[in-house]
């Protein structure tokens, strides 16, 4: 019975980091536009802007995409988060025959404009079904990249990007929240913000 109230638990977590994605309206929306490209036009200005945070839009192009009728809101981007510091908290996750294995985690985050460099050390990792390379490095901790738009950030291991993926979500300036992707089990890692 504890196992099933600690899934119910992560998949809530897992929910809840991941409910600032897209809603229902945005949803059924795309399932009305299958096509991710309205035109090669719109094809070659996303390839062109692909990667940059500021991108560059033309009068041309606003001509264009209203002759196209390009689908989609004109939203602004939000300007990255700063993640740059030190973190502490704690992660949870399953173990062997469905035990559940927490720890603490500490990540150090150097971030410049939307890209960075974190190191994340997961304690208590032994038997928890983190990616391989968590247990691996230990204490050194491991070395990841990432991306930020917006509260969200994509963490990944810059050498094997499929080993390890982690998504994080800031909450109130303060506080990440995030599931690791390549897990054997769902894993939650919760952060606070040390002060300086």
């Amino acid at each position: 019975m504890d196992n099933l109230r600690w899934w119910l638990l992560l998949i809530v977590a897992v929910l809840f980091s991941m409910s600032g994605c897209a809603s229902s309206q945005d949803w059924a929306y795309w399932r009305n536009h299958p096509t991710h490209f309205a035109t090669g036009g719109h094809m070659t200005f996303s390839m062109q802007n692909d990667n940059v945070y500021y991108p560059t839009v033309t009068e041309a192009d606003v001509k264009q995409a209203q002759t196209y009728g390009w689908w989609g809101d004109q939203v602004p981007l939000a300007p990255p988060a700063n993640l740059s510091g030190r973190w502490v908290g704690t992660w949870r996750g399953l173990g062997l025959f469905d035990s559940l294995r927490q720890g603490d985690v500490e990540a150090t985050l150097t971030q410049q404009d939307n890209v960075g460099v974190a190191l994340l050390h997961l304690e208590n990792t032994i038997a928890a079904g983190v990616p391989w390379i968590v247990r691996l490095e230990g204490m050194r901790g491991v070395r990841l990249v990432y991306r930020v738009a917006g509260n969200d950030a994509w963490m990944r291991y810059p050498e094997s990007p499929t080993e390890m993926t982690v998504a994080f979500t800031l909450i109130n300036n303060d506080r990440l929240v995030g599931t690791i992707a390549d897990a054997d089990a769902p894993v939650v890692i919760t952060l606070i913000r040390r002060q300086k």
